[in-house]
């Protein structure tokens, strides 16, 4: 192999124009009949000696075959690796844009790759290969305005072969401040999609500090803004740390005042990944000193008639009555319980935590009997 290869799961036999997409675990097929698929892949331990003449490129000794499903998307590596880029399963799917960012957040998660390349290509292929049954999909990075109108591309891409998915656009904003860029985006007409922007204050000095970079506030509200402007829907995202969890109230009625258009807030619990977690010590707060603080938001927000939601917090760290605001939003492959949640009677109901969060969180963990 030379270059990546992407293809859409089966476990048995396709029809013939399906082959080229297509990459068939454990397969009991002669060599000719192997020979138009994408790739094949084996639990195996051993090549099967009949598939070696052939020109259908075979990975064997594959660990974790049984985590596939039908449907699902994965992308094969030259080194046989094996990257899962969809499951059909999953109510958490993301088309992941670009690492690189215009910002430098003190609690972001995600680490810059200054060698990934363009994955245009790569994303273009794997939204004509996702299953038009899918409900939601999430465009993340990094920034992906950064990429500028590839985005749009994409976006285009869905609304062809998606066209009942709704999409969600992670973004910092900042793009959006420009008007024409907007203008373009909204012009795109896709008829189910919101853009979640991310704001950590009610002015720019503490905004521009948290994501470091100067002028980031004022260009991420005039982004809101001119969204809003053309009718596009708008979530705004506000993670929970040292540096913004007393003045949760404060952006709350920031919000109210100037973006009351906004379609839903979201308060969200910091996942503890690079930056976050090389800045542990200056970001972390005690679970028992921001309820209050977070309560008092919701609280502001309800009466207002504004749609709040709390995200990857555990029902543990919440009281009882802000339980209707929490939502199940951590991805799967990066979710987690603790030993001690097994025997808690609203795992089921639970967002849980971080797989990168469990030592941190495991001492306020509660199961609730």
């Amino acid at each position: 192999m030379d270059k990546p290869l992407i293809g859409r799961i089966s476990f048995s036999p396709v029809e013939k124009n399906k082959k080229s997409t297509t990459i068939i675990v454990n397969p009991k097929l002669s060599t000719h009949k192997l020979k138009d698929y994408v790739a094949s892949i084996s639990s195996s331990k051993e090549v099967n000696s009949d598939l070696k003449p052939n020109k259908t490129h075979t990975v064997y000794n594959v660990y974790g075959i049984d985590s596939l499903c039908e449907g699902d998307v994965v992308e094969i590596l030259p080194s046989g690796k094996i990257n899962i880029l969809y499951q059909i399963n999953s109510s958490h799917n993301i088309i992941f844009v670009t690492s690189m960012c215009n910002c430098n957040c003190i609690m972001c998660p995600q680490p810059i790759n200054c060698n990934e390349g363009n994955l245009m290509d790569l994303n273009l292929k794997l939204i004509s290969l996702i299953d038009k049954s899918t409900k939601e999909l999430a465009f993340t990075g990094g920034e992906p305005t950064i990429m500028g109108h590839d985005l749009f591309r994409l976006i285009l891409a869905c609304k062809h072969f998606l066209p009942e998915t709704s999409l969600l656009l992670l973004t910092n904003g900042r793009k959006f401040s420009d008007f024409e860029y907007t203008h373009l985006y909204s012009s795109l007409s896709h008829s189910n999609m919101i853009a979640g922007i991310a704001l950590y204050g009610d002015n720019d000095i503490e905004h521009d500090f948290i994501v470091g970079s100067v002028g980031a506030f004022n260009e991420a509200v005039m982004g809101i803004l001119n969204l809003s402007s053309f009718g596009n829907p708008i979530e705004i995202r506000t993670v929970i740390h040292k540096h913004t969890y007393k003045k949760l109230l404060r952006i709350s009625e920031f919000i109210y005042r100037n973006m009351a258009f906004v379609k839903h807030i979201a308060f969200m619990g910091l996942e503890p990944m690079w930056r976050a977690r090389k800045n542990l010590k200056q970001l972390w707060v005690e679970p028992e000193e921001f309820i209050r603080y977070l309560e008092k938001s919701i609280r502001f927000l309800v009466q207002r008639g504004m749609s709040v939601s709390v995200y990857n917090l555990p029902l543990c760290l919440l009281p009882e009555h802000l339980w209707v605001f929490s939502r199940q939003s951590i991805s799967e492959w990066k979710n987690s319980f603790d030993s001690k949640c097994l025997k808690c009677s609203v795992r089921e109901k639970c967002s849980g935590i971080f797989d990168s969060g469990l030592d941190v969180y495991t001492n306020y963990l509660r199961p609730i009997l």
